[in-house]
């Protein structure tokens, strides 16, 4: 997730429980994912970020803060809604076992 990876700016898996959760990490911030079964054979993704900021250098943390307040909120919402529509597609097949295209049920 950087264009130059390293300890301190590539997320790692620290845990995670399968069909459940997922845990990232790396030294400032951490990144969860948790699925819910929900009634009707739905499932809840919810993910969420937490970072600390170096407030002893305040314009590069004032950045970093609106760099993601800003950018990861759109492109949490863009991946979000690829899973909800690869997920939906799947279920589909599933059902059909066809292959066909979810837009042509909906």
């Amino acid at each position: 997730m950087s264009p130059s990876p390293s300890d301190l700016t590539a997320f790692k898996v620290a845990a995670f429980e399968v069909n459940r959760w997922l845990l990232w990490r790396k030294p400032d911030s951490t990144w969860v994912w948790r699925m819910t079964e929900l009634p009707d054979g739905r499932t809840r993704l919810v993910t969420r970020v937490r970072a600390l900021h170096d407030w002893r250098r305040p314009v590069t943390a004032l950045v970093a803060v609106l760099g993601m307040e800003c950018g990861d909120f759109a492109m949490m919402r863009r991946m979000l809604l690829g899973i909800k529509a690869r997920a939906e597609q799947l279920a589909i097949q599933e059902v059909f076992g066809d292959g066909r295209d979810a837009a042509k049920h909906e």
